[in-house]
């Protein structure tokens, strides 16, 4: 079924769903920086790991899955970093 998936992709373009995953971690990390907020104090706010938050937003390998989240750990990005209803609406509609 990957391979399927991979030969309906034209090499170089990414699907919208990977550029809006792409596009959230970007504006989670940003707004980490913004608010001087630590890694361990957004991990201990949400209740995930090092690993997970990695994963999460600072892939390097494979594209960012902030799409795993919880609803929990959405709520706790919202209200400590602030984010925009547009931030947050145009993640969810994917």
């Amino acid at each position: 079924m990957a391979a399927r998936r991979r030969k309906n992709m034209v090499r170089g373009f990414k699907p919208e769903a990977t550029r809006k995953n792409e596009d959230f971690a970007r504006i989670i990390r940003m707004k980490l920086v913004e608010h001087e907020i630590s890694r361990d104090k957004i991990m201990k706010a949400t209740g995930i790991g090092s690993t997970t938050l990695s994963h999460r937003f600072y892939a390097q390998k494979a594209s960012p899955a902030p799409d795993l989240m919880t609803v929990k750990e959405l709520r706790v990005y919202c209200k400590v970093l602030k984010l925009s209803d547009e931030d947050i609406l145009n993640f969810i509609k994917g």
